[in-house]
């Protein structure tokens, strides 16, 4: 009886544990269950829009100049016409390299944008 009563009883604290931290992981916001990227389930064509529009309104709101904007938005431009070019030699497919350095660029667009923004643009000089 001793021998059985001992492993139950390790099993059961066992489960009180793991019930005692679920809600300390659900508190934070964070689900444990998903497993999702850095980007989570955005497309590129999803973040390249949203990236664009967030360009236009930074435009729109003074934040940053007609200058900054072309730059960026002509890099913009760039990482379009290139995921098209490659989507194209592969039939409509991107290989997870070519996926990740369209992500990286991405990325880059979207911390240049927010750098405009928090700044103004305002030349310190």
């Amino acid at each position: 009886m001793k021998s059985i009563g001992l492993p139950l009883l390790g099993a059961a604290a066992s489960v009180l544990i793991g019930l005692a931290c679920a809600p300390a992981v659900h508190a934070q916001g964070v689900d444990a269950s998903a497993v999702v990227g850095e980007h989570g389930d955005w497309t590129l064509q999803q973040r390249e829009h949203w990236l664009d529009d967030r360009l236009g309104k930074a435009r729109d709101d003074g934040s940053v100049d007609r200058g900054e904007f072309d730059r960026v938005h002509h890099e913009l431009s760039r990482i379009r016409d290139d995921e098209d070019r490659l989507r194209d030699a592969h039939n409509g497919q991107l290989t997870d390299n070519e996926n990740a350095d369209l992500e990286a660029r991405l990325d880059g667009v979207a911390n240049q944008i927010h750098w405009l923004r928090e700044n103004s643009f305002q030349r310190p000089w």
